[in-house]
C-alpha cells in the first residue's frame, strides 16, 4: 500500500517543500564560528542562510523571529543526529536507497509530468541527493530506535484517548507568541511571563487579539494578526500547542500555554467537524503509529534539549 511506507517518506519530502530543503551540512564550523554550538558541533552561517532563503525567494521578510525559528530547527535536527550516531544504530546503504527511491516517486507522482526532478529542487536550493541521504540516513535509524519501544497496545490506548487526531476534525487557531528560547535567566523568563500575562489581561478586558498579535507577537504570522489557518490536531502544530487548541471553543482564548518555542495565547476562530473513524482502518493505524512516534520524538528532543549544552553565538 503506498500510503503505508510514506510515514517516512511524507516526514522527509515536508521538510523539502516546506522548509527550503534546510539541509545543510551542520558538520564542521566556517570561519566566523557558526552561529550555534551544539555539544561541541558547530552551526554555521551557511545551514542558517540556507535554511532562510525560502523566505528570501517568496520575498518575505526575514525577521529575528524567523531566523530563530530556523536556527531551532538546524539544533533539533543536530540534536537528533548526534543521537542516532550515539546509539550505533546501523542503517545499510540498501534500506537508504529504498527510502530514498520512495522519496523520488513521491516527489515525481507530485509534479504530475512538469518535468521537474527532485535533484533540479535540491540544487536550486544549495543541497544534494548527498545530502538528502544522509538526512534519510537519520531519519530511519531514529525511526529503528523508536520501533524498539512501540507495542500495538500502546498504539490502541494512544487511538482511543485521540480520536479527534485521526477523524479529520479541524481547528482555525491564531496566537501571539514570547520567545523564550534564548532568555537564560530567571528574570528574563520571568519577564517574559509578565508580558504574556499582562498580554491576557488586555485581550479579556477587551483589546483585539489581532492588533495585539501584530504589535507584539515573535511568530512570523504576527503580520497576519497570529492567523495560523486550518490544522489538524496531529502532523503540523506541536503537541502541547494544538492539545490546547482543541479544547477551545470558537472564539475562545487560552491561559498561556507553554511549547518549546515559547509562551502562547491561542484564539480559535474556527472549527470543522471530523467523520467517524475506525481503528481496525489500516490506514488510520498507520496514522496512529505515525503519530506515537511524532510524539515519542517530541518527548526524546525535549530530553535531549534539557541536557544538551547548547550555545547561541547570534
Amino acid at each position: 500500500m503506498f500510503k503505508k511506507f510514506c510515514v517516512l517518506v511524507v516526514s522527509v519530502f515536508l521538510v523539502l517543500q516546506c522548509w527550503g530543503m534546510v539541509l545543510a551540512k551542520e558538520e564542521g564550523g566556517g570561519t566566523d564560528g557558526g552561529v550555534a554550538i551544539v555539544n561541541g558541533e558547530v552551526i554555521p552561517h551557511q545551514a542558517l542562510e540556507k535554511g532562510l532563503s525560502v523566505y528570501k525567494k517568496l520575498n518575505q521578510e526575514v525577521t529575528d523571529s524567523t531566523k530563530k525559528l530556523v536556527l531551532d530547527q538546524l539544533i533539533e535536527k543536530l540534536l537528533l543526529k548526534q543521537f542516532v550516531k550515539e546509539q550505533g544504530i546501523i542503517v545499510s546503504t540498501d534500506e537508504i536507497q529504498a527510502e530514498l527511491e520512495k522519496v523520488k516517486f513521491f516527489f515525481n507522482s507530485s509534479q504530475k509530468g512538469s518535468g521537474v526532478t527532485l535533484e533540479k529542487v535540491l540544487e536550486s536550493r544549495g543541497s544534494s541527493i548527498f545530502e538528502l541521504r544522509d538526512k534519510i540516513r537519520n531519519q530511519v535509524a531514529l525511526s529503528k530506535y523508536l520501533g524498539k519501544s512501540i507495542k500495538a497496545d500502546d498504539l490502541k490506548l494512544y487511538f482511543d484517548s485521540h480520536q479527534d487526531c485521526f477523524n479529520g476534525e479541524e481547528v482555525r487557531a491564531s496566537h501571539i507568541l514570547v520567545d523564550t528560547r534564548t532568555l537564560k535567566s530567571e528574570a528574563a523568563l520571568a519577564k517574559a511571563n509578565e508580558k504574556i500575562e499582562q498580554l491576557k489581561k488586555e485581550i479579556d478586558n477587551g483589546a483585539d487579539f489581532a492588533e495585539l498579535a501584530k504589535k507584539n507577537s515573535d511568530c512570523p504570522s504576527s503580520e497576519k494578526g497570529g492567523d495560523l489557518g486550518f490544522f489538524e490536531r496531529r502532523g503540523t502544530m506541536v503537541a502541547p500547542f494544538a492539545d490546547a487548541a482543541f479544547l477551545l471553543k470558537v472564539g475562545e482564548v487560552s491561559e498561556p500555554v507553554k511549547t518549546q518555542f515559547g509562551l502562547h495565547l491561542i484564539k480559535v476562530t474556527e472549527r470543522r467537524e471530523g467523520e467517524e473513524v475506525s481503528y481496525e482502518d489500516e490506514e488510520v493505524k498507520e496514522q496512529v503509529e505515525s503519530f506515537y512516534r511524532e510524539e515519542k520524538t517530541e518527548i526524546l528532543l525535549e530530553s535531549l534539549r534539557k541536557n544538551a549544552k547548547i550555545e547561541i553565538l547570534m
